[in-house]
Formats: C-alpha cells, sequence, structure tokens
C-alpha cells in the first residue's frame, strides 16, 4: 500500500484555496478512481456524482491525468488506465465492496452507505476516530460492525447484533461477501452523497493509517 498513500498524499495537495466550488479532498480522489472502475465518465456527470464544483473536477481530472491514472477521450470522457486499474485493485484490497442501505430498523431514516474493509488497521483504530473521520467528511454519523466467528457484533457494544436487528444482520450478510473479521462501515447523512463520501473517507484512513 505505500505506492498507493504516497499516491494519494500527493494528489491531495492539489485542493483549490480559493472560488465559489468546493476543493478536492483525497476521499474524492478514491471515489473518482472506484467510479470510473466501472466504465468511461464525462467530466460534468464525475462532477455531479462526486458533489464538486466544475473548476474542482476539471483540477481532480487533470491530477489523475498528470499521474497517469486517467486518460481522456474526448468522445468516451474519462478512463482509467493500467496504471490506474492496478491502484484502484490495491484499493480494492482493502474497500472490497459498498452499496446503498438502510438503517431504518436502527431507528435511523437517513440515506445510508455501507462499505466492506478488510484486512486493514480498522482492527486498532478506535471506532471513534473512524465515525470523526466519516463526520468531518460530510457524514452524520457512522456505524462500524464487525464479523467475528460468523456472528455480526458492534465492538464494545453488543457480540451479537442478530438477536436485536435481525432483518439488519440479514440485509449485511446478503449483500456482501463476508469473511471473519472484516468491518461493514454504515455513515448515514441527510444526503446520499454525503453518507457515501463521509463512509468512503473512514475506510481510507485505514488504509493510510495501515
Amino acid at each position: 500500500m505505500t505506492k498507493l498513500k504516497a499516491l494519494l498524499t500527493e494528489l491531495s495537495r492539489s485542493e483549490i484555496p480559493k472560488g465559489p466550488s468546493p476543493a478536492f479532498k483525497p476521499v474524492h480522489i478514491v471515489k473518482a478512481l472506484l467510479l470510473l472502475e466501472q466504465g468511461s465518465m464525462g467530466r460534468q456527470s464525475m462532477s455531479k456524482m462526486l458533489g464538486l464544483g466544475e473548476g474542482s473536477a476539471r483540477t481532480l481530472v487533470k491530477k489523475l491525468t498528470e499521474h497517469a491514472l486517467v486518460y481522456v477521450d474526448p468522445v468516451g470522457g474519462c478512463n482509467l488506465t493500467e496504471w490506474g486499474k492496478s491502484i484502484v485493485n490495491e484499493l480494492r484490497q482493502t474497500i472490497l465492496s459498498s452499496k446503498e442501505f438502510t438503517l431504518e430498523e436502527f431507528g435511523i431514516q437517513l440515506p445510508s452507505f455501507a462499505i466492506q474493509v478488510r484486512g486493514s488497521s480498522a482492527f486498532t483504530i478506535p471506532i471513534t476516530k473512524l465515525r470523526d473521520v466519516a463526520v468531518r467528511n460530510g457524514a452524520e454519523g457512522m456505524l462500524v460492525f464487525n464479523v467475528k466467528d460468523s456472528k455480526i457484533s458492534l465492538p464494545m457494544i453488543v457480540d451479537d447484533v442478530s438477536k436485536d436487528y435481525p432483518k439488519l444482520v440479514s440485509m449485511i450478510k446478503n449483500s456482501f461477501s463476508l469473511e471473519n473479521g472484516d468491518f461493514i462501515f454504515i455513515g448515514f447523512a441527510e444526503d446520499r452523497n454525503a453518507a457515501e463520501l463521509g463512509t468512503l473517507a473512514a475506510a481510507l484512513f485505514c488504509i493510510l493509517e495501515s
């Protein structure tokens, strides 16, 4: 992960200091790469998906291009290079999969987003710190679940969530291919994109701290 960490550190120095458009953060870089994993995308669509102004999105694409992660086809839009694909493969060693979620059984009605995290320093990072990272990046809050001995737990709170929240546990198990030790981060916010960015930022923090 050393190359990935160095790359993200370098790219994150490109935040825009002035202007009406919000500057991009490392989490936007990662989301952009994961979006392009699914196929080519135009800059306007990327701007909307990232929740960035067009100026910030343009600068982000420029930096990704300069680092040979992305190439821009005048007709087809932005695409990952082979180097970009290799970086995404590194990301996928920790950020396995993600999807929109619901925490209604927990009494949380806000849009939610879940990310499966594996093989990272999430084991040692305090959950309060992970939540703080999520909130600083747009989420209202985040729940952290852990897979242990085929059970889903809320670390330091309850060892088996299925007793009180069977539907939630069933959704987690049906949504992800789980292994012992995996974490499921589920962030929530008023806005779906904010929930995703906050949760993704927490997963990225695990990579940068590993």
